[in-house]
């Protein structure tokens, strides 16, 4: 049966003092993140010119996923603070110590890797934390700040391609990376002002003694029947998977790679590429949050379509139609992530969401893991071209999958699907 929502959605985030300080700590981060996700891959261009090592440096982003759901399993035991400042901790000191090595000319492959999944892991807990405390930070409007949230994210992707179009020419790829290790101060003076995730209340299902508590593998397994049982966040995340995969951080290197080398695009023109698609992701975004009734099966329709036919229409001869169809391939991506991110907070319970958000980081980590592993083997074999073509296919799986859940989509013992994903009562 739907999980009742006594949460009070009078108050938008936005007039929310608490709200604005915490977003804006987190959207600092994110800027920084942004710039390099941007600027690691145009660094590493320049050293080896190698998309394979692009692509294998971007699957380590998916690859902490495989974690997610141990680490969702902890914060849904011990509460969301167990992991937002030592994760913050973590990434401080890897990006601090991959940019000491930077600096002295020569990066070899080992400390590279080893240090950007460090990165990577902090970054992983971090999220964890803060995304599983959101229902606890704003209880009178938690899906709605999620998807607020999910907006600045995508905000943060624009801004984050223009800083490394602007700062290139002035302080280079390190300066670029000290900036990004900078920006992982801004959510820790947040914590020291008082906004971060309440203490976990004492309760006698969670808090038993260590001896009669069961193991985190038993609670995955419980949180795993629990997300079942909904079968509206089911579907969307198992339609959604072939557009993760067709729409991972993998893609996005080689779509910079294929900007720079395919096109010849300076690192500041492709960068600036990369904004103006963020334009488009920022739109999508917006839209879902601001609605006050959103309809997942639509979005997911719209988002395959459109995206399967923008990577099929890339492969046309030209620069103007392929960052054309990079708009609005990542519009529908971010529609589709943050519809995502809104059901699962709207019909899950909040001791759940940890769990769900990591066994759904882990299903569809799978996937982006796999694309930086394909997409160089596609392209020494048959070409860039090629490439395209596989992604494109590879989206419209996801067609194939609405075909199949659509007509089982409504349960007679649930409220519709197509009911406010924002909220039980319509967004004011």
């Amino acid at each position: 049966m739907a999980r009742e929502t006594t949460a009070i959605t009078d108050l938008p985030p936005w007039r929310d003092r608490k709200f604005l300080i915490f977003a804006s700590g987190n959207f600092a981060n994110n800027l920084g993140e942004a710039a390099y996700k941007v600027g690691l891959p145009l660094y590493v261009y320049e050293l080896t010119g190698s998309l394979t090592t692009m692509s294998l440096l971007a699957a380590l982003s998916p690859a902490m996923l495989l974690l997610s759901p141990w680490l969702g399993a902890i914060v849904d035991r011990w509460g969301p603070r167990v992991f937002v400042v030592p994760g913050l901790l973590l990434q401080l000191v890897a990006a601090v110590a991959l940019n000491l090595i930077a600096l002295t000319g020569d990066i070899a492959n080992v400390p590279l890797f080893c240090l950007a999944a460090l990165v990577q892991l902090g970054g992983e807990m971090y999220r964890a934390g803060w995304i599983t405390g959101v229902p606890g930070m704003f209880p009178r409007n938690a899906a709605q700040s999620r998807a607020v949230l999910s907006s600045l994210f995508v905000t943060s992707n624009i801004a984050g391609p223009l800083v490394v179009a602007a700062g290139v020419g002035l302080v280079g790829y390190l300066g670029l990376l000290w900036f990004n290790a900078a920006t992982f101060i801004a959510p820790i003076i947040v914590w020291l002002l008082g906004v971060h995730p309440p203490e976990r209340k004492q309760h006698s299902a969670i808090d038993r003694p260590s001896l009669n508590r069961p193991s985190l593998g038993r609670d995955i397994i419980d949180g795993w029947h629990i997300i079942r049982a909904e079968k509206r966040v089911m579907y969307v995340q198992l339609t959604a998977l072939p557009l993760h995969f067709a729409s991972g951080i993998g893609v996005l290197a080689f779509m910079i790679w294929y900007l720079r080398d395919h096109w010849g695009m300076s690192a500041s023109g492709v960068s600036t590429a990369q904004a103006v698609a963020n334009i488009g992701a920022l739109a999508g975004s917006v839209y879902i949050a601001a609605r006050a009734r959103t309809r997942p099966r639509t979005v997911l329709a719209l988002a395959a379509a459109i995206m399967t036919a923008a990577l099929f229409t890339m492969a046309i001869p030209s620069t103007w139609s392929f960052v054309a169809c990079m708009v609005a391939f990542f519009t529908m991506r971010s529609a589709m992530t943050a519809v995502s991110a809104m059901i699962i907070v709207k019909y899950l319970p909040p001791e759940v969401v940890g769990r769900a958000e990591g066994l759904f980081n882990l299903i569809g980590g799978a996937p982006l893991l796999l694309a930086p592993l394909l997409i160089p083997l596609v392209q020494g074999t048959f070409g860039s071209t090629a490439v395209l073509m596989f992604l494109g296919s590879a989206a419209g799986l996801s067609l194939l999958c609405l075909a199949r859940f659509w007509p089982h989509w409504s349960d007679p013992d649930r409220t519709s699907t197509d009911t406010p994903v924002s909220g039980d009562v319509p967004v004011k």
